[in-house]
Order: C-alpha cells, then sequence, then structure tokens
C-alpha cells in the first residue's frame, strides 16, 4: 500500500489517498476536464448534489450515492457497502482510478475513504483518518460522521483508536493530530 504524502495547494484538485488508483476531492475535481486531465475510470459522488454539469466523459463509470452530512447508522453502513463495493470493482482492473468526491471533500467524501481504508487493509481510524487528513488538510468529518467512524471501527477492531469527539477546525491542528510521529 503507497499513499501519496505530498499535499496539494489546490483545495479544487484531487488528491491522490492510494496509489494509482484511489482520489478525493471536492465537487469540482469531477468537472469534465478533470476526469479527463486525471484519467478517472469511475467517478463516485457522495451526497445529494451530482458531478458538475456537462457532458460526461466517455468510458467513465458514474455512481451517486445519497447520504446527508448527519446519517443514522443504518444509513451510513448502506453507503458504506456501496461505496466499499464499487471502489473495489475499479481497483480490481488494471487501470482503474476512482475519484470520490462530495461537495467540498471536507466531510462525507473523507468518511467513505476513511472506512475503506479501515475495511480494505486493516488499518485503525486515527491511521486511515490520519492518511486522508494529511493528503488533503481540508478534511474534517463532522462530529457525527466521526461518531460513525468511531461506531464502525468498534465494529471492526473492538474499540476506538480516537480519543477525541470533534476534530479541531484549524487545519493546523488537525494535522499536528495525526503527525507522522505520533502514527
Amino acid at each position: 500500500m503507497s499513499s501519496n504524502q505530498s499535499i496539494s495547494k489546490d483545495t479544487n484538485a484531487p488528491v491522490f489517498i492510494l496509489a494509482p488508483y484511489l482520489y478525493l476531492g471536492p465537487r469540482t475535481a469531477a468537472s469534465p476536464a478533470s476526469v479527463r486531465a486525471n484519467d478517472f475510470t469511475h467517478v463516485l459522488t457522495i451526497g445529494s448534489t451530482s458531478p458538475p454539469k456537462g457532458p460526461h466523459t466517455n468510458n467513465v463509470i458514474y455512481r451517486r450515492i445519497p447520504l446527508s452530512h448527519y446519517p443514522s447508522s443504518e444509513r451510513i453502513k448502506d453507503a458504506i457497502d456501496i461505496a466499499n463495493n464499487f471502489i473495489e470493482s475499479t481497483r480490481a482492473l488494471k487501470n482503474g482510478k476512482v475519484l470520490v468526491h462530495c461537495t467540498a471533500g471536507v466531510s462525507r467524501s473523507p468518511t467513505i475513504i476513511v472506512v475503506y481504508l479501515m475495511r480494505a487493509y486493516g488499518m485503525s481510524l486515527k491511521d486511515a483518518l490520519g492518511m486522508v487528513i494529511r493528503a488533503r488538510p481540508s478534511a474534517n468529518p463532522n462530529q457525527v460522521l466521526l461518531q460513525r467512524l468511531k461506531e464502525v471501527e468498534v465494529t471492526f477492531r473492538g474499540k476506538s483508536s480516537l480519543e477525541i469527539d470533534v476534530l479541531p477546525t484549524k487545519k493546523s491542528e488537525r494535522l499536528a493530530l495525526f503527525s507522522l510521529h505520533d502514527v
């Protein structure tokens, strides 16, 4: 498992989480021009908004999973199962690349990717969330989604590796919380 440790200065650009197939970004990263430029084969939209308007890029598979900012445990479980299957089907392809995005790429799509990392790679919540935040410092799952992440980790691992209930609002404080020295 290799990851991207460089941080993009452009908050509208997709960042890669796991090379070569898993990317995270905001809605603007799903524009037809961005999809073509990054050679995405799959685009997974999390939430109520669709990818940016315009012609979809040929041969790209698009999927939208409705998920609110404050989902019930059951609703997020359904979204996680659908998202994990979609990401895994992309990973299985020789040259598959999937962009996972929500409106801002801050709360819902990072949550989905964190759960994917925990499930597919056996990572702890703290390690998976740290990987995502280091790649995209604006990532900041809200309090309800963070609670859902902790519940998922308890289901997978029997306990939660994260002792806080709310992530810091300042990017620098989030990055410090998940510095590589602690992981």
